[in-house]
Formats: C-alpha cells, sequence, structure tokens
C-alpha cells in the first residue's frame, strides 16, 4: 500500500533524528549547540564568526590606496624677481595674443562663408538708410586694427604685472613676507595600518 509505506518511511526518518538528538539528561546549552551549530551559548559562536569575518577581512585586498606621510616644512617668500616676472608674463600674454588672433580670423571665414557677414551688413544698411551696397566691413583693416591693438595690450599687461611684482617687495619689506607650507614629496613614506583590536571574549 502507498499510504502505509509513505507512513512507515516517515516513522524511521523520525526515529533517526531523535537518535541524533542529545540524550534525554542533556543540558540546553547541548540542543542549541545542536541546532544553532556555532550559536553557542557560551560565546564560542560568536567568537567562531567574528576570527571567520576577520580572516576574510584580511585576505580581502583593499582597494584604497595606502596612506602616505611627507616632512611639512615652512618657506617664507620675501621678494620675486622683477626681470622673471617680466619674461614670463610677457610669453605668457603673447601667447593669449596669437590664440586670440587665430580664433578671430578662423570665426571671420566661417561667418563669411556662412553669409552672416553679408546680413550683418545689410541689417546696419536698413537701420541708418544707406544705399544698398554702401556698407561694408574691411576684413583686412579690421586685422590690422585688431592684430595692432592686441600687441598694444600685450605690453601694458606685461608692464602691469612687473608694477605687481615690484610693489609686493614694497610690501614684503614692511610686512615680512608670505609665509606657505610645502610638503617634500623626496620624503614621503607609506604608513602602515594600525591592527585592528582583538575581539573581547566573554567571561563563561
Amino acid at each position: 500500500m502507498p499510504a502505509d509505506h509513505d507512513r512507515t518511511s516517515a516513522r524511521r526518518e523520525t526515529a533517526a533524528l531523535v537518535d541524533d538528538l542529545p540524550a534525554s539528561g542533556a543540558d540546553t546549552a547541548a540542543i542549541d549547540d545542536f541546532f544553532n551549530g556555532d550559536k553557542g551559548s557560551d560565546g564560542q559562536g560568536r567568537m567562531r564568526r567574528r576570527e571567520r569575518r576577520a580572516v576574510t577581512r584580511d585576505a580581502t585586498p583593499s582597494r584604497r590606496p595606502p596612506r602616505m606621510r611627507a616632512r611639512k616644512v615652512h618657506r617664507l617668500v620675501r621678494h620675486i624677481e622683477p626681470w622673471s616676472v617680466l619674461k614670463i608674463s610677457l610669453i605668457f600674454f603673447f601667447c593669449i595674443w596669437v590664440i586670440l588672433l587665430t580664433s578671430a580670423v578662423l570665426l571671420w571665414q566661417v561667418a563669411s562663408s556662412s553669409g552672416i557677414i553679408d546680413n550683418v551688413e545689410s541689417f546696419i544698411e536698413e537701420i541708418f538708410a544707406l544705399e544698398e551696397e554702401s556698407f561694408a566691413f574691411e576684413a583686412g583693416q579690421m586685422f590690422r586694427a585688431y592684430a595692432v591693438g592686441g600687441l598694444v595690450m600685450v605690453v601694458a599687461a606685461t608692464g602691469f604685472t612687473v608694477l605687481l611684482a615690484v610693489l609686493f617687495n614694497l610690501i614684503s619689506d614692511l610686512t615680512g613676507g608670505v609665509r606657505v607650507t610645502v610638503v617634500e614629496e623626496e620624503t614621503a613614506v607609506p604608513v602602515e595600518p594600525a591592527p585592528a583590536p582583538a575581539p573581547a571574549t566573554r567571561p563563561r
């Protein structure tokens, strides 16, 4: 009979489970250890889980870059050489002038090829009631004026920068200069992380 066979199998499995249980005289802690494994009443299960977590944490490689420790030194800026400021500022502003001049030429070519220049000329003629095709932008003349004006601005900006350097030197003689903090990268060494504290054990 299938039903009798199933009931007989269930009884055998139950008897096997009962045989695996601790004896009737065993205490509650033994039964908890049997069913919960690591969850012992004396705290041993907790200690085992902490040890497993510590081992897993040590085995997992850290993705954070190692911390570096370097020596910090204080420096005092008391004087700036005007000649060095003149050379640097002159080259810097000259590069800015070249970049702006090249950009203006490229933009003019794009605007001229797309018809924007003709539209602007026609708009100005309509506003001021000028004769047709009596107003036009002179590209060559505008380019020369822009180039000469840019060179003048380069010279003026360079002179102003040198003047600021001289003014800084005069103020530095009165105030003592500017104090800065510098980190020496040559002295940088990796800092080892502090060891993790040992897990505390509970008294039984």
